[in-house]
């Protein structure tokens, strides 16, 4: 066994889910972990910068090595038991422990901030492209299935699932099913099973140390193994990138109040991809999105 492979972790999953991001939709299994906050003393030289390097600089040059700070931390305790550090503060060892546990509160509070909350920080500075893709790790969007009131955000969602379903299709299919199985024991074992089928399905893009790996943390079935040399022996499946376009920002893009002549044009400039009207009209409807444009020519502009 490698040594890469003896390093490779990946953790134990719940589920999994369709997740919204600025440029993609995809599917991704959720992991089986909660969130837990501690604080403690540990020595000032182990007090770095960079809590993850150990070469890294102390964070204090006016203390002993073997004095002891404040160590606030958090991290992450994953189903199978394996451990991961997340957020660590450092204060200095005159703060009271009163002081230390309301910022411990403080760490947990913000942990707890809903993606909303995040985004809405945003704007208060001008925020960067890390600054988004921080919130996309923290906070996915996962993207529920909506009630059938809410028409549009209804149809893209399972526009969106239609499309995954070209790369993922029994997973979808176990997704569908968990989301009208109400009795909380029948629905876990669908999830579980969506788990192993993200597994199977995707066989073409895992190393070999993940393989090993996702079997350690999330036993697969015989079933499962069998369909993930199915797929590995079976041509590599793609997206298709018009309908992936379709589905992401039909309401994002306002796409839905085009015409099918104004649509074509739109794809063709987001995925450089020339569709007659009556063509993008077609994959449109297959994906079950609606327009909103009425019929005709568009209103003359004063």
């Amino acid at each position: 066994m490698s040594g890469s492979t003896q390093t490779t972790y990946i953790p134990p999953f719940s589920g999994v889910q369709l997740v919204e991001c600025r440029d993609h939709f995809q599917l991704i299994p959720v992991p089986d972990v909660r969130t837990i906050f501690g604080y403690g003393r540990i020595k000032a030289s182990r007090a770095r910068v960079d809590h993850a390097d150990p070469q890294a600089g102390a964070f204090w040059d006016d203390l002993g090595p073997d004095e002891e700070v404040w160590a606030v931390m958090q991290w992450f305790r994953y189903a199978d038991g394996h451990e991961a550090p997340g957020d660590i503060a450092f204060l200095r060892p005159e703060v009271p422990e009163s002081e230390v546990r309301k910022h411990m509160d403080e760490m947990a509070r913000f942990s707890e901030l809903s993606r909303e909350d995040l985004v809405g920080l945003t704007q208060c500075f001008e925020a960067k492209d890390e600054e988004f893709d921080y919130i996309d790790s923290v906070r996915p969007n996962y993207q529920s299935e909506p009630g059938p009131n809410a028409t549009d955000e209804y149809d893209v969602y399972h526009a969106r699932l239609k499309v995954m379903s070209e790369l993922q299709p029994k997973t979808v299919e176990l997704l569908k099913i968990a989301n009208v199985t109400k009795e909380p024991s029948k629905r876990l074992l669908v999830e579980r099973e969506a788990v192993q089928s993200y597994f199977a399905e995707l066989a073409h893009y895992l190393t070999e140390p993940e393989v090993l790996a996702w079997q350690r943390s999330n036993p697969v079935g015989t079933g499962w193994m069998c369909e993930f040399g199915e797929v590995m022996r079976a041509p590599r499946q793609n997206i298709d990138s018009a309908d992936h376009e379709l589905a992401l920002n039909w309401l994002r893009a306002r796409y839905n109040e085009q015409t099918a002549t104004q649509l074509s044009e739109s794809i063709f400039k987001r995925v450089l991809r020339r569709f007659t009207p009556s063509a993008i009209k077609k994959r449109r409807e297959r994906l079950g999105l609606t327009t909103k444009r009425p019929p005709g020519p568009p209103p003359k502009q004063a």
